[in-house]
């Protein structure tokens, strides 16, 4: 009895032996700890249910995650049986005087022991925080502890070498915690493992918590709610601070409410994660237990629609979409007094849907993208615009995005400011949430389309954007400054969280220069796959593109080496907090996260390059940065790419965008066409040999015509978008070729000349509903390129042999009457 400890747990293993193989395996197991709550030891009868392998839980993996009975009906109980007693045995309290000053006489600095000494102790305190101690390293630390008291970051690892926790030895430890230098709220956080069962060091912890402001409590609320899984009983000192701080910031108590609710698919802490969000709708009150409740309305509606966008036709699905939308929208009007609170944030009310601009992207889960009525009419943003998800687990995401805020705060704590765009993102549910869109922001994939289908090869397209963007010599030189900041902070974030699956549709910049990634699929090193080869060949993504962005052009200068200081600096400071980070995913090794495990946790310390200098890490990492810049594979991954999103524009409104323009224009943003004209051809290679073909095109109010450039392909594109959206209108189709060596010839250019003339005065007699649609200003919009291409040498069209001149084409616009 002396020698039970106070979190003594048992745990039951049912084992069987099949008929064809002599060992054993495990069928079943279980968990009850000996004392209860109140301290008092079990005796009599009592029943234990079994955990069983299933789907969802795994005993050799999973064992570790039991710290609740199992309440699954159908698993099988053990009885068990303790000897009764008339009397009751309690655990025996621990008395020690905290006035004592016994400690305090023990006390010593570690500038009395040797240099040798105090390297050894300094390099067992470095060393890697996953792997266990030897007995020799255990036994260093605690003789030497009383030399360790004004290193706070020793703590933890001292706690870990004591040499037992048994009642008789808790008395000296609570007192050597009690007069140890106090650990910072953030750096206590590792006393949350649970390889630190003891009820009082976990109150200690708390205690040192509560000096976290609203703002860091949220940061950190994903590693605090996954700590809950290791505590002994469900009423704990972690949980009570945690409702308590619901109580003082509506923040708080929101993201405390969605980080509960999913994980109450885990069945090793669904039990838990209900009582826990029983007891927090219990004590808010009634108005945010309404604010609770429009949000999970809004969220079971939206996912309702998903399921029926995906079950539509695809021609139907945009119909369906912006069918299903109306009563939503009419539900978020009808609170607009009370405003409806996105997931997201208590700070993002909203009042009402644009049902027109709503969309949907298409990919695999078809997320839905939200345009939401901003109902604060004192800002500038009259819409807040969002993305919800259903089929794909957000989990990842969320925390890949947590530790990438986590970082720029470090940074910035450190006064390095690398202009990081960051995002919410939030998982509602199992395989679904909500993720916040960025404003006046584009992907990286229709930047460089806008220079052709290879657009990922050539130096200019980022530049060139930017410059679109940001017409005066000051906007465009911070937009640049905010790109080398930008880049340099996401090249050391998604090298360091080994984000993969880093094509150009991941990769997004701001109109202001800004680059962050999204989607966070795959991370830790979890590389995508194609054709049996890695897709993600390089420490991080850093293309030729972003290079001449940042040396102001294709030679190299001193802004570069700018860049990779930053680089440098970023990853060392990070290397500094490294048993910080490491602490917060070992928080969430036990998440169940797909990929997340103690290799994953062990890739992030191999990141931070223990053991070697500074100097030697910044040329570890300045060494990354030369490799993913003289990579070649990254802008063949991107064309790839492009080539497999050719059948896609980018969202719902297939038939409203094209793949080379990335934004809808109007007839009233560009101006009533009143003339179209096919002039000549030319061909260029980029690198292949490409066709472009010349239009002019005239515009009321504006006495100089415009002249646009656009390939065989993208007329081919357009013609299609066409057909999608007006399917009872009659178009002239434009024939594709199945010889695209053949097709690619001088002769083949001036036929297609022909086709497209017939074509555009097909449109052009269309209704005026087709003829003056968004989608033809959209494509007839002047692009940069087309700047370019006036210097052009063009087919002379009219001398070819065998072949009559073209007449000129009068565009049916100028003919046309309108209302």
């Amino acid at each position: 009895m002396e020698t039970l400890l106070r979190r003594q747990l048992i745990r039951p293993i049912l084992l069987g032996q099949p008929f064809v193989c002599i060992a054993t395996q495990e069928l079943g197991v279980g968990s009850m700890y000996l004392f209860d709550y109140n301290q008092i030891l079990a005796d009599g009868q009592y029943l234990i249910p079994l955990w069983i392998n299933s789907t969802e839980f795994c005993i050799e993996s999973d064992a570790k995650l039991i710290n609740s009975l199992c309440f699954e009906k159908t698993h099988p109980l053990v009885h068990i049986s303790f000897p009764e007693t008339d009397f009751e045995i309690k655990f025996p309290p621990i008395i020690w005087d905290q006035t004592s000053d016994v400690s305090v006489k023990l006390r010593r600095t570690i500038n009395a022991l040797d240099s040798a000494t105090q390297t050894e102790l300094f390099q067992l305190l470095n060393r890697n925080p996953l792997e266990p101690m030897s007995c020799g390293d255990r036994e260093q630390l605690w003789d030497r502890r009383y030399y360790l008291y004004d290193c706070a970051e020793a703590l933890p690892k001292v706690l870990l070498a004591s040499h037992t926790w048994e009642s008789t030895a808790l008395s000296d430890i609570y007192a050597m915690v009690q007069h140890w230098s106090q650990l910072s709220p953030v750096d206590s956080m590792q006393l949350l493992l649970p390889s630190f069962p003891d009820i009082h060091i976990r109150q200690m912890t708390v205690q040192w918590l509560k000096k976290l402001s609203s703002d860091e409590l949220c940061d950190f609320m994903p590693q605090l709610v996954q700590a809950l899984r290791f505590d002994a009983y469900i009423d704990s000192p972690l949980i009570r601070f945690l409702l308590e701080s619901s109580l003082e910031s509506v923040r708080v108590c929101h993201h405390l409410y969605w980080i509960l609710k999913c994980n109450i698919n885990d069945q090793t802490f669904a039990y838990r994660s209900r009582i826990y969000l029983n007891s927090l709708l219990a004590i808010v009150g009634e108005s945010t237990n309404l604010m609770i409740d429009r949000q999970e309305n809004l969220c079971r509606s939206l996912s309702s629609i998903c399921d029926h966008v995906k079950s539509a036709k695809e021609s139907q699905r945009l119909n369906t979409l912006l069918l299903e939308l109306e009563p939503v929208n009419d539900y978020l009007v009808c609170h607009i007094e009370n405003p409806t609170v996105l997931p997201l944030s208590p700070s993002m009310g909203v009042c009402g849907l644009d049902v027109k601009l709503c969309s949907y992207f298409p990919s695999n889960s078809l997320p839905l993208k939200l345009v939401f009525k901003n109902p604060d009419t004192k800002t500038s943003l009259s819409s807040l615009e969002a993305i919800f998800k259903a089929g794909d687990d957000l989990r990842q995401d969320m925390l890949s995005m947590q530790m990438i805020q986590i970082m720029d705060k470090v940074w910035l704590k450190e006064g390095l400011d690398l202009r990081m765009v960051c995002f919410g993102c939030v998982a509602t549910d199992y395989r679904k949430g909500m993720i916040e869109m960025v404003r006046n922001s584009e992907t990286l994939r229709k930047i460089q389309l806008e220079h052709g289908l290879t657009g990922s090869f050539k130096d200019r397209p980022i530049a060139e954007w930017l410059q679109k963007h940001n017409t005066s010599e000051l906007e465009y030189h911070h937009s640049v400054e905010n790109f080398t900041y930008s880049c340099a902070g996401y090249s050391v974030a998604t090298y360091l969280l080994g984000i993969c699956d880093r094509h150009n549709d991941n990769i997004m910049l701001t109109t202001c220069g800004h680059l962050f990634h999204i989607d966070f699929g795959k991370f830790l090193g979890d590389s995508q796959m194609m054709a049996g080869f890695k897709r993600d060949r390089v420490a991080f993504v850093l293309t030729q593109d972003m290079a001449y962005v940042i040396n102001g052009g294709d030679k190299p200068s001193k802004q570069f080496q700018f860049f990779v200081d930053l680089c440098c600096q970023a990853f060392n400071i990070l290397r500094k907090n490294a048993n910080f980070l490491l602490s917060l995913f070992s928080l969430m090794m036990y998440s169940r996260i797909s990929g997340l495990n103690v290799e994953a946790v062990k890739y992030i310390h191999r990141a931070l390059m223990p053991g070697v200098t500074e100097s030697e890490a910044m040329s570890q990492f300045t060494r990354m940065i030369e490799e993913s810049l003289r990579s070649r594979f990254t802008k063949f991954n991107f064309f790839i790419h492009n080539l497999a999103q050719l059948r896609f524009t980018g969202d719902h409104n297939d038939q409203m965008l094209l793949s080379f323009i990335p934004k809808k224009f109007t007839k009233e943003s560009d101006g009533l066409i009143t003339g179209l004209e096919a002039l000549d051809c030319y061909k260029k290679y980029e690198p292949e040999k490409v066709y472009y073909y010349v239009l002019r095109v005239e515009r009321q109010f504006q006495p100089d015509p415009s002249y646009i450039h656009r390939t065989y392909r993208e007329f081919i594109e357009f013609n299609e978008k066409l057909n999608v959206s007006y399917p009872l209108a009659k178009f002239h189709i434009l024939p594709r070729s199945s010889n695209l060596i053949r097709s690619n010839t001088r002769d083949a250019a001036i036929q297609r000349m022909q086709e497209i003339r017939v074509f555009i005065e097909g449109l052009m007699l269309l209704a005026d509903e087709i003829s003056h649609a968004d989608i033809v200003y959209t494509f007839f919009h002047p692009l940069l390129r087309d700047q370019e291409g006036a210097n052009q040498t063009t087919i002379n069209i009219s001398s070819p042999p065998g072949l009559s001149s073209f007449p000129r084409l009068l565009c049916p616009y100028s003919l046309l009457s309108y209302k």
